[in-house]
């Protein structure tokens, strides 16, 4: 688990002398645990990337865990999306249980038959890539249906941050193949209501859906 930890530290551009953020700050960034950010703040420390000072705080030890290779210039596009996965859900159930109510009032016949067949190819995939290949298809053309050109440059923000380095490992350490069967019935569910035309469901079975998998990611108490 501690690739969490590390990869914050890359998308931050830390570097060796520099401080991490106060405990508390950093597991409500990271959607964890304060007992599972101490367990990956001890490995770091034991593996010398880390030091800790009493009332002073964490720092990033002289080895580095980061490139300077990886620090985004100020003002670059990155630094617009640089979030962290608590708030990546937070602002996913802001924004797609809206629209896929407007998706179900929307969608045209095509693009109800193009989320059949990415439900299909994700619920065959044989991958996690695959997997996350298709539920991404699945999610973009539900935001294109909406018809709402400012809903669907936002979702392209959280959908450049979903494709990161930190969210893709937290991805891959909480996909199971049961919760991607899960995530498949959720899609089923979407698309029943989006093909119904019931804006009230399809907001419903979305939200759901997102709550799930913040669950699975965060943990049951994010």
């Amino acid at each position: 688990m501690s690739v969490v930890l590390k990869d914050f530290i890359e998308a931050e551009g830390l570097e060796p002398g520099d401080r991490l953020p106060p405990e508390r700050d950093l597991a409500l960034k990271l959607g964890l645990p304060r007992t599972a950010l101490r367990r990956m703040l001890a490995s770091l420390e034991n593996e010398g990337r880390l030091t800790r000072h009493v009332g002073r705080g964490t720092f990033i030890a002289g080895s580095g865990v980061t490139s300077t290779a990886l620090r985004r210039p100020p003002g670059s596009a990155g630094d617009a999306v640089r979030t962290y996965p608590a708030e990546v859900f937070e602002t996913r159930l802001i924004i797609e249980p809206k629209v896929a109510g407007l998706a179900a009032l929307r969608a045209t016949p095509q693009e109800i038959d193009e989320l059949q067949k990415s439900i299909d190819k994700g619920s065959a995939a044989e991958t996690l890539v695959e997997f996350e290949k298709w539920d991404a298809v699945f999610h973009r053309i539900v935001v294109e249906a909406a018809r709402n050109g400012l809903l669907s440059s936002l979702y392209e923000v959280i959908h450049e941050v979903r494709a990161g380095n930190l969210w893709g490992r937290m991805k891959e350490q909480s996909l199971t193949p049961d919760r991607m069967r899960g995530y498949i019935t959720k899609h089923r569910e979407i698309l029943a209501a989006i093909r119904d035309r019931d804006s009230v469901g399809a907001e419903l079975s979305m939200y759901n859906h997102i709550m799930e998998a913040r669950a699975n990611i965060l943990g049951p108490h994010a």
